[in-house]
């Protein structure tokens, strides 16, 4: 069992542009079994984020913009983190790591360029955060 938590959606469309509300369908063995928005938080019978794809879609996207092929990296706390600042006021991703627990990850995905040369290359257009060890709480 792991908990996902949509932890962050921060994705501008161009400079100065609208920012995007991104929906995330979350599939096992291509079959949806879930579709989460920023906040959500759901429990999964999986024993990895690895056993999981995830399709992005904008939600009321108004503008000319079309997402990029994603660009997906999990990181737990001690492993290497690229050199990419946060933008748009986010932390940055080694903060983000230092904040978590040793079973926990972040799924990082980057929807706004495949180029990684590209100041808009953050990989924190989608932010989820990975419980692998999350306490079920049931009620009386």
């Amino acid at each position: 069992m792991i908990e996902l938590l949509y932890f962050a959606s921060q994705i501008q469309c161009g400079a100065g542009g609208e920012f995007l509300n991104i929906k995330v369908d979350v599939y096992q063995n291509q079959e949806l079994i879930e579709t989460m928005l920023v906040d959500d938080r759901v429990l999964l019978p999986v024993d990895s984020v690895k056993d999981l794809t995830f399709k992005y879609s904008a939600l009321n996207n108004n503008t000319n913009c079309s997402l990029a092929t994603p660009s997906e990296q999990v990181l737990a706390p001690d492993d290497q983190v690229p050199n990419i600042p946060g933008v748009y006021e986010q932390q940055s991703i080694q903060a983000m790591l230092d904040d978590l627990n040793d079973y926990e990850e972040l799924l990082l995905v980057e929807l706004g360029t495949t180029n990684q040369a590209s100041a808009a290359f953050d990989i924190q257009d989608v932010v989820v955060k990975v419980n692998n060890n999350p306490t079920i709480v049931f009620a009386d």
